[in-house]
């Protein structure tokens, strides 16, 4: 008789097969002869897949609201998240430009699609990239990502031009980014690579 090692897992101290199914669903998993926690891996969840939804949309609005407000007397300055790669740009800080472009804009989406590919390819027949490609591109924009750093240096100019300028305020940008970054780690959270591609 064939046996599913995907409904089972070892114990590591004793080294008895254990069924993952014989616990419930919210107890911890223990092994009958040692009474040694076991741990199980998640299976990835849909709920991944409408976090990356969600944060593609949030992206969009998020590229065309200001994420911080100036005001230098009657002189309103005002930046989105393309105008801070934009300034960048325009005081000839190429290399720097090119590192926030990545970070900040292309690896997060790039990230959220990868899962969206993974969930159109589970469910449908469709077959845009192998399992393999899927898995290098998903860990490597996961990790390239460092759009939560972003927020922080927005936080910290801010608290620097208090003072400097005659008014300084977050924008609905930066609370948008806000909802984004949380939509961007749930949705990293609840896709788990092992148990998609078998790792």
């Amino acid at each position: 008789m064939a046996v599913n090692t995907k409904k089972i897992i070892e114990c590591y101290n004793c080294g008895l097969f254990v069924n993952k199914e014989s616990s419930n669903k919210f107890a911890k998993l223990k092994c009958p002869r040692c009474s040694s926690k076991l741990i199980v891996e998640k299976d990835h969840s849909i709920e991944s897949l409408y976090y990356a939804i969600s944060s593609l949309l949030l992206f969009a609005i998020l590229s065309i609201y200001p994420l911080i407000t100036l005001s230098f007397g009657v002189t309103k300055l005002e930046a989105t998240l393309l105008d801070t790669i934009m300034i960048l740009l325009e005081q000839n800080f190429f290399f720097v430009a090119l590192i926030v472009f990545f970070t900040i804009i292309v690896a997060p989406i790039l990230n959220s699609l990868i899962i969206i590919i993974f969930f159109i390819q589970k469910y449908t027949n469709l077959k845009f990239l192998t399992n393999t490609l899927l898995h290098d591109s998903f860990h490597f924009f996961k990790h390239w990502g460092f759009i939560e750093v972003f927020i922080i240096s927005i936080i910290v100019t801010y608290i620097k031009l208090v003072g400097m300028v005659s008014s300084t305020k977050f924008d609905i940008g930066f609370y948008v980014m806000l909802i984004y970054i949380f939509c961007l780690y749930m949705s990293n959270r609840k896709f788990s690579g092992k148990s998609v591609f078998g790792e």
